[in-house]
């Protein structure tokens, strides 16, 4: 059904990711993203950790990495910004395991991001985490050149550490095993694929996914909608890349 399926534009940054459009259906699921999310012409229902909570139509909701949500009502005009854990956290969100409201100063960011289009108006605002010790950093480091290929094997044989020590180094960087990791980087492979008018299969396949069912049971434990659902009524763009950014 049409009302099942998401539709707008998801535009995809170095770090970051903004949809605008109308909202379909989800389960209940968790990400490795911090969301940013606000209904744009009437209010949001936000269900986190069992609890469903009604946010007023252009109030943002800080949704912390790793929270279990799903969002609605169907048919709702929203704007979700998503900037990976590893990049920055939102100011005031913490280590939170619910939901919470955006403060002023967010609040106010937000509100210059809606006049320019860009993410970079949001950076100020971001609290990034403690500077990391240089494992770590070596970590976001060695995923960024990884091939596509990369399993928590090889990572953990490229940076010279135990597999031990791999987990802990990805629980401190991201909040989650370096399999989960690994398993969100597929989703942006696929998403990068449907920038380029790729199919669901061609962009499944792009994704390193084992088959489209393969890509099907990623997108419903990340995101709680199938591919279809999910992606094939959003226009996929790639940002360009912005200096100073």
């Amino acid at each position: 059904m049409q009302a099942e399926r998401w539709r707008g534009s998801l535009t995809i940054g170095d770090g970051w990711a903004i949809l605008e459009g109308v909202a379909g259906a989800n389960a209940p699921h968790t990400h490795l993203a911090h969301q940013l999310t606000a209904g744009i012409d009437g209010p949001l229902e936000v269900e986190c950790f069992g609890r469903l909570q009604i946010i007023p139509s252009r109030q943002y909701v800080i949704i912390p990495s790793g929270c279990a949500h799903a969002i609605g009502p169907i048919e709702t005009r929203l704007r979700s910004i998503y900037f990976d854990r590893a990049s920055a956290a939102p100011a005031g969100s913490g280590q939170e395991r619910g939901f919470s409201l955006a403060g002023s100063r967010l609040s106010a960011a937000l509100d210059e991001f809606n006049e320019t289009g860009s993410p970079a108006s949001l950076m100020g605002v971001f609290t990034i985490g403690e500077q990391s010790a240089q494992p770590e950093r070596s970590l976001t480091q060695l995923l960024d050149g990884a091939p596509d290929s990369a399993t928590p094997g090889s990572i953990a044989h490229d940076l010279g550490v135990s597999p031990s020590r791999l987990r802990q180094m990805s629980h401190a960087t991201f909040g989650a095993p370096i399999s989960h990791v690994l398993q969100w980087r597929q989703l942006q492979r696929a998403a990068r694929a449907l920038s380029g008018n790729a199919s669901l299969a061609q962009a499944a396949e792009a994704g390193g996914f084992s088959d489209q069912s393969h890509f099907t049971r990623r997108m419903r434990r990340w995101f709680g909608v199938s591919p279809g659902a999910g992606l094939s009524g959003l226009e996929v763009r790639i940002a360009p890349t912005r200096q100073g950014c």
